[in-house]
């Protein structure tokens, strides 16, 4: 199973380094992209969730941390 995902990734890279350099900035940019913007909202919303949780379990205990 790994090796098939090595080969494959072995194909697209050697096709992404032949491309003209304009052609592999966009396709980058159109897959990195996104990636990170979803990562950023991930994380974002985790951060959210763990300090609402966190002022939440304060104001049980009295309001005071400490």
């Amino acid at each position: 199973m790994l090796r098939a995902v090595a080969t494959w990734w072995d194909g697209v890279e050697l096709w992404l380094t032949q491309l003209d350099f304009t052609l592999q900035v966009i396709i980058v940019i159109g897959v990195v992209g996104p990636a990170c913007w979803a990562l950023a909202a991930l994380v974002d919303t985790l951060v959210e969730r763990t300090v609402a949780w966190r002022l939440a379990a304060i104001e049980r205990r009295g309001g005071s941390d400490g």
